[in-house]
């Protein structure tokens, strides 16, 4: 009985040490292979496991993860281990749960690119206002509340970028900022620094002025507005440096200025050249009552009479009228001479419409109101009229507007999103160009202007000469129905 006791406790205490060998033994973990392949001995897939493994976070869970990936990241492998397949090791379960990581893959992607940008910025590829030491002085006026102190940025080539940055167009500038980023990430150099000024703040000469002498800027690009121009243009001339300006006063275009602008001028001539083109000759005009509608009405004017049988007739019409329905009902209503027993117009074969988005969606409706069918009246329009509301107001198909495409704009895109994200736009490819033409103009000093003589833009496709005159590839474009655009292929004015 004692050794059958003895036996029995042998056995309980063998399988009390089963177990507690057992409960030592670390969990499996899970190995995540790049590809299938066969089974292989225990022994030998012990060999094949990589020393150094690689742990990776959850966006590498829904895709393939090459090694010539891996080995971006300086991980090393030994030689006679490249062939076989790369290991992963995950520590935490938990990611193994099941999420929606495509938002997730998407942001990093952004971050990376971003990061990158920010890591360019730092070998002094561009500043800011506050990088330029522009400090507040009390000692000096109210309005000229800033000083420029002397820095490292003497030791470059300076581009002086003027945008909005702030205010009211500060959509417009941000963008820009973005675009002349890229191009010098793409093209820049370590000599070349690209510094930008706020024109969204209140700005003086004696402040300008500061700027030119401690930057001794070789290239200008902006600014958005006519106002910030003139300031600026005089202290350019004085030194003949170049501008490349986006506002669209073709007036302020000289021998050192460039306007990368649809200018309204332009934007008529494109429109009212495509008409005549196609036989009309009678021609209404209705545009609001100020300097913007006295432009557009004199250059569609200057056009028309050229033939002295072509015919013209224009209404201007103020806000007050705007405002008074019963006075721009009357107003209209003998403009076109309407009268209830005509079901079709008969006055006119072509009416320009002028002004802003609410100026033309106020109009147009009422154009149909006195039968005027813009499937047989031809409307014109300006480049206002590439806005999603008014493309599919119904009164307004088969209207005809002028935009300027873009050379190689589908290119550009797919890096503008890739950076940036979002989508591109004309300004955003203006900017792009304006960056990479200031650094080749930069590269290639002893050119002096006549380097931006028949120089073309790589996206845009502008085309530049020495008299400040930019060619542009401008399309007359057709609505259809659904806000749908279709090319006038007679009225195409490309650069190729």
């Amino acid at each position: 009985m004692f050794l059958n006791n003895i036996k029995y406790n042998l056995i309980i205490i063998f399988c009390i040490l089963l177990m507690i060998n057992g409960c030592n033994r670390e969990n499996s973990k899970l190995i995540i292979e790049n590809k299938s392949t066969p089974e292989k001995p225990k022994a030998k897939r012990e060999k094949s496991k990589i020393t150094n493994k690689v742990f990776v976070n959850k966006n590498n869970l829904k895709k393939q993860v090459l090694k010539s990936s891996i080995l971006k990241k300086n991980i090393v492998i030994p030689k006679e281990k490249e062939k076989s397949d790369i290991i992963f090791e995950f520590r935490n379960e938990r990611l193994l749960q099941g999420r929606n990581i495509s938002n997730n893959v998407e942001d990093k992607k952004t971050r990376l690119a971003l990061s990158a940008v920010q890591k360019m910025f730092k070998k002094n590829l561009s500043s800011s206002e506050t990088e330029l030491n522009l400090k507040s002085n009390e000692n000096i006026s109210t309005l000229n509340r800033y000083m420029f102190e002397t820095n490292k940025t003497l030791n470059y080539q300076n581009i002086l970028v003027f945008l909005p940055l702030s205010g009211k167009y500060s959509s417009f500038g941000n963008k820009i900022r973005k675009s002349l980023d890229l191009s010098m990430l793409n093209y820049g150099n370590s000599k070349i620094k690209l510094i930008y000024f706020d024109t969204g703040k209140v700005i003086d000469l004696d402040l300008i002025s500061n700027l030119f002498n401690m930057l001794n800027p070789k290239f200008i690009i902006g600014p958005f507005t006519r106002e910030v121009l003139l300031k600026i243009k005089p202290f350019a001339k004085n030194d003949n440096i170049p501008i490349l300006t986006f506002s669209n006063d073709i007036a302020m275009v000289e021998s050192n200025v460039w306007s990368l602008g649809f200018s309204p001028e332009e934007q008529v001539q494109s429109v009212i050249s495509c008409a005549l083109l196609q036989g009309y000759s009678k021609f209404g005009i209705i545009a609001p009552d100020n300097l913007y509608g006295k432009i557009i009405s004199g250059q569609s004017i200057d056009l028309i009479t050229e033939d002295k049988n072509n015919y013209y007739s224009s209404l201007f019409l103020s806000n007050e009228e705007l405002n008074n329905k019963t006075k721009l009902y009357s107003k209209l209503r003998r403009f076109l001479q309407y009268s209830e027993s005509e079901e079709t117009h008969t006055k006119f074969d072509t009416i320009l419409i002028g002004g802003g988005k609410e100026f033309i969606l106020e109009i147009a409706p009422l154009l149909a109101f006195f039968n005027v069918d813009s499937k047989f009246v031809k409307i014109l329009g300006t480049e206002t009229f590439n806005n999603e509301e008014i493309k599919n107001e119904p009164s307004l198909e088969k209207s005809w507007f002028p935009v300027i495409l873009s050379k190689n704009n589908e290119l550009f895109k797919f890096l503008w999103k890739d950076i940036w994200g979002g989508t591109n736009d004309y300004f955003s490819n203006a900017g792009f160009d304006a960056g990479v033409i200031g650094i080749n103009y930069v590269n290639n000093l002893q050119k002096n202007l006549q380097y931006l003589n028949n120089v073309e833009a790589p996206v845009t496709g502008l085309i530049f000469d020495d008299n400040g005159y930019v060619k542009k590839p401008v399309q007359v474009m057709q609505i259809e129905d659904l806000g749908k655009l279709i090319y006038i292929k007679k009225c195409s004015k490309s650069n190729d």
